[in-house]
């Protein structure tokens, strides 16, 4: 198997996980937006210190966020 047939599907993998992402973001109240451009940047400050349990922490409350906003949508 070569390299591009490796990149191929991680890229489409990407894609897909993005799109995924965007149809929910923009489902989301504007108060779950707003909670959401707080907390990722202090995702990536974390994911970038090297502290996981921080990252991961973050991401449980990033789902929260969306599972809530999917509950309340109408």
């Amino acid at each position: 198997m070569s390299t591009a047939q490796i990149v191929q599907p991680q890229q489409d993998s990407t894609a897909d996980e993005l799109n995924e992402f965007r149809r929910h973001l923009r489902a989301l109240g504007p108060v779950q937006r707003r909670i959401l451009t707080v907390l990722m940047p202090r995702l990536v400050a974390l994911d970038e210190a090297g502290d996981a349990d921080g990252a991961l922490s973050i991401i449980e409350e990033v789902k929260t966020i969306l599972w809530e906003g999917r509950r309340t949508r109408h």
